[in-house]
Order: structure tokens, then C-alpha cells, then sequence
């Protein structure tokens, strides 16, 4: 096998950038979905789902990103730009989960990604917050 980290220098912080995530622990008793399809009512399901993570990107300058999830079964991101210095909210199921941020343009830029608070989508102190 030709090592190409170590006949390249491929190491350092430079050569790989982080991708800026928070892991959210699942709520117990939730119903689960049927991880293997898309389907109605596996929408319907996660839209039972009250309990939200209100999440929030930062960076030095306005940049551009997707957001994305990952767990033992999948890893996705919505095909939506968002632009850093905003906060949005996720549900939370039962499973554990992992929401990351990922940078549109350059893969470089850094993004910052902190949770803000584990809530109820009916909250009214994130009311002018994004659901997701």
C-alpha cells in the first residue's frame, strides 16, 4: 500500500480543515422512524417529535453553509443555504445524533457551531427561530 499521507505531508490543520459539529443526546420514550426508507409516515413521525436543539453558527464574516446530520445509520445534509451568525432549531428524536455544519464555497472557511438550548418547538423565546 503506498502511504500517501507520508509521501505527500499531508498533515496539519491546514491540509484538513474541521467541519464544525455538536453531538445531542436522543430523548428517550420518542417514537422511532424507519431509518431505512423515506416515507410519509416517517414524516409524520418526526413531526410528533416536540423536543428541538436550537443550534447557532458563527464565523468571522457572513458565510454561507448547509447543515447536515449524522447517526449510526445515515449522514445527510439539506440541500438549504444558511448563512453564519443565525440560529436555527433541529428536532430531536429518540436516537443520539450528530448535526454538523458544512462551509458552501470552501470546504476551509471556519464555522463555528454551538447549542444553544435543548427545548420545545412551542417555546416562545426562540418564536423568530428557523425550524428545520
Amino acid at each position: 500500500m503506498i502511504d500517501y499521507k507520508q509521501k505527500y505531508n499531508l498533515a496539519g490543520n491546514n491540509l484538513w480543515p474541521h467541519i464544525a459539529s455538536v453531538y445531542v443526546k436522543g430523548i428517550p420514550n420518542e417514537p422511532d422512524i424507519n431509518h431505512n426508507e423515506l416515507s410519509d409516515e416517517n414524516e409524520k413521525i418526526i413531526y410528533s417529535w416536540k423536543n428541538v436543539v436550537v443550534l447557532k453558527a458563527t464565523s468571522d464574516h457572513p458565510t454561507p453553509f448547509f447543515v447536515g446530520f449524522s447517526h449510526e445509520k445515515a449522514m445527510k445534509y439539506l440541500d438549504l443555504e444558511l448563512t453564519t451568525d443565525t440560529s436555527f432549531a433541529l428536532r430531536i428524536g429518540v436516537n443520539d445524533i450528530r448535526f454538523f455544519v458544512i462551509p458552501k464555497s470552501n470546504l476551509s472557511e471556519k464555522i463555528n457551531l454551538e447549542v444553544v438550548e435543548i427545548t420545545t418547538e412551542d417555546n416562545p423565546k426562540y418564536a423568530d427561530v428557523t425550524l428545520l
